[in-house]
């Protein structure tokens, strides 16, 4: 899905309106699992999406300071339904938010290419980059979870509790 008519106003607006979507789907899958660490986890990535709308927003003020910030009532950044997260299990959860990472790192990687300022394609191959990373961590989660699937569930998780030490 290209989005070359779009303005970098509109980019940023609409950058900003997926960040936004993307913390409340973290925040709403950390009310989906009891494991500490899972939740600590998730709500991780909610706080670093709510890092990426905020240097959004900054990048914003300095490139239209006359302009009031207008989002859109629909992100254009593809993505998953907030909603959807309804009766999924942990795996599903994860592919979910796993596809909308990868979905956002599409797009901020799409909008730095047609980007006609330094400062806007910077942060948003950051933001590309960064998206990536966090597909990469629900991915090792997403393994884990398939392994052991009752780990979602736990409120303590130890792979090693069976495990005997032998050595120094």
């Amino acid at each position: 899905m290209t989005h070359e008519g779009l303005t970098a106003l509109e980019v940023l607006g609409v950058a900003i309106k997926s960040e936004i979507d993307a913390a409340a789907l973290y925040q709403r899958m950390a009310g989906h699992v009891s494991n500490p660490t899972l939740v600590a986890k998730l709500d991780f990535l909610r706080q670093e999406e709510e890092k990426h709308r905020l240097m959004l927003e900054e990048l914003y003020a300095v490139r239209f300071p006359d302009v009031d910030l207008q989002l859109p009532a629909k992100s254009h950044v593809p993505t998953v339904d907030d909603s959807a997260v309804e009766g999924l299990t942990a795996p599903e959860l994860f592919q979910l938010a796993m596809k909308a990472e990868q979905l956002a790192a599409s797009f901020y990687a799409e909008q730095a290419e047609h980007s006609r300022d330094e400062m806007s394609r910077v942060v948003l191959r950051y933001l590309s980059n960064v998206e990536r990373g966090h597909y990469h961590m629900l991915e090792t989660e997403y393994e884990l979870l398939s392994r052991f699937p009752s780990y979602y569930n736990a409120d303590e998780f130890h792979v090693g509790d069976a495990l005997m030490h032998v050595g120094p």
